[in-house]
């Protein structure tokens, strides 16, 4: 693969709604500049901390033992829907009405997604050389455009109306539970 396709399919990827952008778009409800660039670095971060590690070393095991990525979708999806149901029920005594998602809640929805196992094994993993260091310099630029795309919509959309609000922050929340509901299916099929 090289640099001019690897962009633009892990672009294409990463903007594609899911629980890590989910979870953005919810914590954009809260904070400033200082709570967003916060985001950015522990998206970008999370990210990394799966995909360099898997395109390095995990890429031959996975590819022998493929159960084991079938037990991280399920642990995946147990979490989304653990995620979903916290998020749902809302936290009392904070000032958004579903409470600011937790910066612990985004790290973990972002080291168990599997947009990043996936990108790490079909996309980095091919990669050699210096060719790959470019790679995961990329990586991370697209990791925060598309996170600032997420932001900036779940600005758009809760920003006001507090009722309005309440109703995508819903409806954010039950896409996470149709997530869950698809990385299960996905895991025993």
């Amino acid at each position: 693969m090289t640099l001019s396709t690897f962009i633009p399919s892990v672009f294409a990827i990463l903007v594609l709604p899911g629980p890590t952008n989910t979870l953005l778009a919810l914590a954009s409800q809260g904070g400033g500049l200082s709570r967003a660039v916060v985001l950015f670095g522990t998206v970008i971060a999370s990210y990394l901390a799966v995909v360099i590690p898997v395109s390095l070393f995990a890429s031959p095991f996975l590819a022998t033992h493929p159960t084991f990525t079938e037990a991280v979708k399920l642990v995946s999806a147990a979490w989304v829907l653990y995620l979903a149901l916290k998020l749902w029920r809302g936290e009392p005594g904070t000032s958004t009405p579903y409470g600011m998602v937790p910066l612990r809640d985004l790290v973990v929805t972002t080291l168990l997604n599997p947009k990043a196992i996936i990108i790490a094994l079909t996309m980095v993993a091919p990669i050699q050389g210096v060719l790959r260091a470019t790679a995961i310099m990329s990586f991370s630029a697209i990791v925060f455009v598309t996170s600032a795309i997420w932001l900036s919509i779940g600005r758009a959309l809760l920003a006001g109306d507090e009722f309005m609000s309440a109703i995508v922050s819903r409806c954010g929340m039950a896409v996470l539970f149709v997530f869950s509901a698809v990385l299960a299916a996905s895991a025993v099929s």
